[in-house]
């Protein structure tokens, strides 16, 4: 078993927060890099679902991808406003690097495909310019450990490392229990199956599993590459990098005698 939730490890730092001498610390500093973490996982829901629906969404699509996007720009412009306050005034914008580069792990999609592609069709040219699943926030875990000695934050990237863990666990919690979630269906809807319409609905559920699965992991992965940006060797060691193999349910969950 891992350790404690991101929830948890919030709260314990809302509670033992004190300043730092010779650095800028204030308590709802946690509260301000919490929802940066938050944010990210945000833009990869949204970048997946966008990857899913592909170059020819219905009208629906369009419109709920859009009032995303409008959301998931307010969630960031209140991060960036307390940039200043938390990262001080030698903070720069031009600091933060390129676009985000997301990392799937769905099997059978084209592994050239990109968000870019659903702008070929030239229905929505507003979308080239309104992109912000892919901007990247001014977390420090983007800016790099060096970057952030110069801003004198250290004492916030030990933080933003003990949230990062509470986020591994999270996503590693999940990912468990929707493997079994998977093996159990396997064992209970998809053997069972005679028509192919049940069968169709069984696969269907199996599925769905699936994305959740795939969501949660690539979350992981962007969780872990912030970790190594913040030279977090030794949990990388404890929270190794997933393999394809580590996301294949197994029938023994659901009948040991598989």
């Amino acid at each position: 078993m891992f350790g404690c939730a991101r929830k948890e490890v919030e709260i314990d730092l809302l509670h033992n927060s004190a300043p730092w001498l010779g650095e800028r610390s204030q308590l709802v500093a946690v509260t301000w890099l919490a929802s940066g973490i938050t944010i990210e996982e945000m833009q990869i829901v949204l970048a997946m679902e966008i990857r899913r629906a592909g170059k020819h969404q219905t009208e629906t699509q369009t419109l709920e991808i859009g009032c995303r996007w409008v959301r998931l720009q307010h969630s960031i412009d209140e991060f960036i406003a307390g940039v200043a306050r938390y990262l001080g005034e030698e903070y720069d914008g031009d600091d933060c690097i390129a676009d985000m580069d997301v990392h799937f792990l769905e099997d059978g999609l084209d592994s050239n495909w990109s968000s870019n592609n659903i702008l070929d069709s030239g229905r929505h040219p507003p979308r080239v310019l309104f992109r912000p699943e892919i901007a990247v926030i001014p977390l420090l875990s983007n800016l790099g450990l060096e970057r952030c000695k110069e801003l004198g934050v250290i004492g916030l990237v030990r933080k933003e490392i003990t949230l990062c863990e509470g986020q591994a666990n999270d996503m590693l919690h999940v990912i468990r229990v929707h493997l079994a979630d998977k093996a159990v269906l396997f064992r209970t809807t998809v053997r069972p199956a005679k028509s192919q319409a049940t069968t169709t609905r069984a696969w269907a559920q199996v599925h769905s599993v699936e994305r959740v699965i795939n969501l949660n992991s690539t979350i992981y992965k962007k969780c872990r590459a912030q970790l190594t940006n913040l030279w977090a060797d030794q949990l990388l060691e404890k929270y190794r990098e997933l393999e394809k193999k580590d996301l294949k349910a197994t029938l023994a969950v659901a009948d040991p005698n598989a």
